[in-house]
């Protein structure tokens, strides 16, 4: 059975898919297909190259991302989201989707088109930097001669490539759950409150052709700049996986972890 399994973006609950991925290996899931929008394609660029979940976790929480691009203001007065690729050149040094050890989409938005496009080929790096370009924080990232930026303002967990590639089996992650907020006090709770529920809006649909659709409740409770807060989100993102591996009433999902382990 081909297993596909599609990231959603989320900011730093991102850091909860780490934890999925680490449940998924537990239970003997292989992972044929990978895809990821902002976030999400981060967490499925490093376990392609074969990066196992502990060991991403550990890159990011030795590197502060928000240091490589808070002071980096440009002349729009907007941050400059191309400081971290020094993250990814280390780490991603062939910057090649065709060197990544799992087949991987990255799902971008172009806004000169004013449409969502899936990467394949061409720049790695760039690709994870249009992705994660979230709007009104960082400037447009250019790619040839169009600008892009979060790919989860038009699909935030794209499951279809998944599904036209010919998996049999679609694993989907959202880690931007909604909830009713209070209070907006401020600028960045604005931002923050705007980009989730963008981020939210197309996620319905994709998550129709998931045979599993995971969303952890507790991912609400935490921001999109909660950076910090890696290993709890990583840690939640675990509990919650392997408490429904092991409780879901699924036949395929069952066939799934216990197949015979190659030798």
């Amino acid at each position: 059975m081909k297993v596909g399994l599609a990231l959603s973006g989320g900011g730093a609950r991102g850091f909860a898919h780490l934890g999925v991925l680490k449940a998924l290996e537990e239970a003997g899931i292989k992972v044929d297909m990978l895809s990821g929008a902002s976030a999400g394609s981060v967490a499925a660029a490093f376990y392609a190259y074969g990066y196992g979940p502990e060991e991403t976790l550990k890159i990011f929480e030795n590197t502060n991302i928000l240091k490589l691009v808070w002071p980096a203001f440009s002349v729009t007065g907007l941050l400059n989201i191309q400081k971290t690729e020094s993250v990814y050149k280390r780490y991603l040094e062939e910057d090649s989707f065709e060197n990544s050890e799992i087949p991987l989409y990255i799902a971008a938005t172009n806004l000169n088109e004013g449409k969502a496009e899936l990467f394949n080929s061409g720049s790695l790096r760039q690709a994870i930097m249009a992705s994660c370009c979230i709007p009104f924080i960082f400037d447009p990232v250019k790619i040839g001669n169009d600008h892009y930026v979060d790919g989860g303002i038009l699909n935030n967990m794209p499951t279809e490539i998944l599904k036209e590639k010919g998996c049999d089996f679609i694993i989907g992650v959202n880690v931007a759950p909604v909830i009713k907020e209070p209070t907006l006090s401020g600028p960045k709770r604005m931002i923050e409150r705007v980009t989730v529920l963008a981020l939210s809006a197309n996620v319905l649909a994709s998550s129709k052709l998931c045979d599993v659709y995971i969303k952890p409740a507790e991912l609400r409770s935490f921001g999109t700049f909660d950076f910090k807060k890696s290993r709890e989100l990583f840690t939640i993102g675990y509990d919650y996986t392997k408490d429904m591996l092991e409780t879901m009433d699924n036949d395929k999902l069952k066939s799934l972890i216990n197949q015979p382990k190659s030798a």
